[in-house]
């Protein structure tokens, strides 16, 4: 059994109670009294504090744990208000306007959701990150998507899809390093070998869209809503191709890896200059400042443009901020007292083939990220669990670090009280179960693992004694 901290452990029984008890909180909290999301963590944390209690630590130790969580989350918290700065300055100084006014003058229904789809894919691919893409295009592409009459919650999937596919492969990608590094496995090998999941799942997401895209004919679309729409864009803000400059800009910034917040900081900043510059004659000094720290309101006669461009400001994202401290210090909690440690190792020592590991790689990272609400903290536990059983049965470490992005990466889009969820829903508008189903490339991902565990297909074969013995002898 796992020692929780010092000579102090939790047994397995009330482990099994906590998860039980969280489990408990979680469906009667959402699935039956549709309370507030926050309360509902807050709850966990309270019932997670209890069970570290009664397991013998004090108040105070839980008390530490849980800031712990939440000190791990303050670059996430920064990165949400940067956001929010970023959406807000970007709304009020057109520039999310215009990349919808020009979105619908060149995109038709049936091209929209695949070439946005494989826009998505490389610029997310080149920064290394799907927040960059989602809080950026994403948000203008929503638009396109309701003035071209595309239901939201396939234009989300999409974008999310798209956004995914490069933080999941690209070098330059946290994630991409912290899975490698985790399994001990060189960041190229393991590219190559996420190569076998993530190209088939980007494939079969693209045909997947195209098909719907042929839902949506050009010929039933209704052009007045289309000239409408952009009626109202001209009517509240200045449209000029000038403005695509900033977006330009900040996707340059991310490529030369600038840090996310000042790069975030310094967009919302030249977008606030852009505002001055374009929209003054539209917006005054205080409205327009204020876009960054409350957001941005406009009244239109389209219900759906007031609803997209009435957002944005450091305020508009602290529910999500609130949560997600609220749900990784639950995490750190769970995880120093020895709850998740006890319960996903006696799970790893029932693994009894290859295929059982693979899997069982993905069914613990899902548990650790619904219980953690952290893509990093479900690819580190998760490979610190596993790594042994993949060594016993003598499956490759870029296997073991592939798995960990088909699951840990992956899955914390889907769950919506991940940090990530959180962030694309505050960004988006858009709830993940709302997305989820049409976020082909997701979904798609850990399904591929799974059947090539099952099949034996690109399961590669490492034997660590034999590298354990050369390594001495070269040292």
């Amino acid at each position: 059994m796992e020692k929780a901290n010092g000579n102090r452990e939790i047994s397995f029984g009330l482990a099994v109670v906590c998860m039980l008890a969280l489990a408990a909180i979680f469906i009667g909290g959402f699935g039956i009294f549709k309370i507030n999301t926050q309360v509902v963590f807050l709850l966990a944390v309270v019932a997670a504090a209890v069970v570290g209690v009664i397991s013998g630590f004090s108040l105070k130790e839980i008390d530490k744990f849980f800031l712990d969580g939440c000190k791990s989350v303050i670059m996430a918290a920064m990165i949400l208000m940067s956001v929010g700065a970023v959406i807000g300055a970007w709304i009020v100084s057109g520039i999310v306007p215009t990349i919808i006014y020009y979105g619908l003058s060149v995109l038709t229904p049936a091209s929209f959701l695949l070439t946005s789809f494989f826009i998505c894919c490389i610029l997310s691919f080149f920064t290394g990150s799907s927040y960059s893409a989602i809080s950026t295009l994403g948000v203008a592409f929503m638009g396109i998507g309701i003035g071209l009459n595309i239901n939201p919650g396939i234009t989300a999937g999409m974008i999310v899809s798209g956004s995914v596919f490069g933080d999941k492969l690209s070098p330059f990608s946290d994630s991409t390093n912290l899975a490698a590094a985790v399994s001990d496995a060189n960041v190229f090998d393991h590219v190559r070998s996420m190569l076998y999941t993530t190209i088939p799942a980007m494939l079969i997401s693209a045909v997947l869209y195209f098909f719907i895209s042929m839902r949506y004919s050009a010929a039933d679309l209704d052009l007045t809503v289309i000239a409408s729409i952009k009626d109202a864009l001209t009517t509240n803000f200045n449209i000029t191709p000038l403005l695509l400059i900033v977006p330009l800009f900040t996707i340059f910034l991310a490529i030369k890896k600038v840090p996310p917040v000042i790069a975030l900081i310094s967009s919302a900043l030249i977008g606030i200059i852009a505002a001055f510059i374009f929209q003054g004659e539209f917006y005054n000094f205080k409205t327009i400042m204020n876009s960054m720290g409350t957001g941005f309101s406009i009244n239109t006669d389209i219900a759906e443009i007031n609803k997209l461009l009435s957002r944005g400001g450091m305020l508009g994202m602290m529910g999500a901020t609130a949560l997600a401290f609220l749900a990784v210090g639950l995490g750190e909690i769970l995880q120093r007292i020895g709850v998740l440690n006890v319960v996903l190792s006696k799970m790893n020592k029932v693994v009894k083939s290859r295929p059982a590991v693979v899997i069982t790689t993905l069914v613990v990272s899902l548990i650790v990220t619904v219980l953690c609400a952290s893509q990093y903290i479900a690819i580190i536990l998760t490979g610190q669990i596993m790594k042994n059983s993949f060594k016993e049965f003598k499956i490759g470490r870029t296997v073991l670090s592939r798995t960990l992005e088909d699951g840990g990466t992956i899955f914390a889009y889907l769950v919506p009280w991940s940090t990530t969820g959180v962030f694309i829903t505050g960004v988006l508008g858009i709830e993940v179960f709302t997305y989820a189903p049409f976020a082909f490339f997701c979904i798609i991902c850990p399904i591929l693992a799974a059947i090539y565990a099952l099949t034996g297909f690109a399961q590669f074969k490492e034997d660590y004694t034999e590298i354990k013995e050369e390594a001495v002898i070269v040292s």
